[in-house]
């Protein structure tokens, strides 16, 4: 439950993952920069990830050390899916709004309601003992993906 809260807390710093270049007009002065794909999109990318990891650093410090390396997976999981979540919907669609509505909604029926399928964080008992880690694991490379060809659909335009 903890971890829920703690990262449902940066919502609004992800949301703008993605944003950013179209809602305060500075696409065409950071996208004339050299490899804006190779350069800017990991970066905003990994500053997503890393305020995932240490907001929710407490419970992947007490899963480290109790050595549950299932559980640990599923946490690490959890941190990537978010920010390429918001980095993914942040693109294709040019607002905040829809990871917003679209995050709000997993993480309540998700984690907060204990919805196996749903727990993408792997907060729930038992979620890292089944696959669903490993699918979130795969979503969030197909949405990496996702966000890459978005991205370069808006340079091309």
């Amino acid at each position: 439950m903890l971890l829920a809260c703690a990262w449902l807390w940066p919502v609004l710093m992800w949301s703008s993952m993605g944003v950013r270049e179209v809602r305060d007009q500075t696409s065409q002065l950071l996208f004339s920069a050299p490899h804006p794909i190779a350069r800017q999109l990991p970066a905003v990318w990994l500053a997503g990830v890393i305020l995932a990891l240490l907001t929710g650093s407490g419970f992947g410090a007490r899963v480290l050390l109790g050595g549950d390396w299932r559980e640990l997976f599923a946490w690490l999981t959890g941190a990537l899916f978010i920010p390429t979540l918001a980095l993914a919907l942040g693109v294709w669609s040019g607002s905040s709004k829809l990871f917003e509505i679209v995050y709000l909604l997993l993480w309540y029926i998700g984690p907060m309601h204990a919805t196996l399928t749903l727990d993408f964080m792997g907060s729930a008992p038992g979620t890292a003992a089944t696959r669903v880690p490993i699918i979130y694991f795969a979503l969030t490379a197909a949405m990496a993906t996702v966000a890459v060809l978005g991205r370069k659909r808006q340079l091309q335009t």
